[in-house]
């Protein structure tokens, strides 16, 4: 189970992560 939640967290870091590069890339072309 906490396993299950640590890999979650690290799945939802990432997710963050590439939305806010995403949210840059988007600013610096618009």
């Amino acid at each position: 189970m906490p396993r299950k939640f640590q890999k979650l967290i690290v799945y939802l870091m990432i997710a963050t992560m590439l939305l806010t590069s995403l949210l840059a890339g988007a600013s610096i072309f618009l």
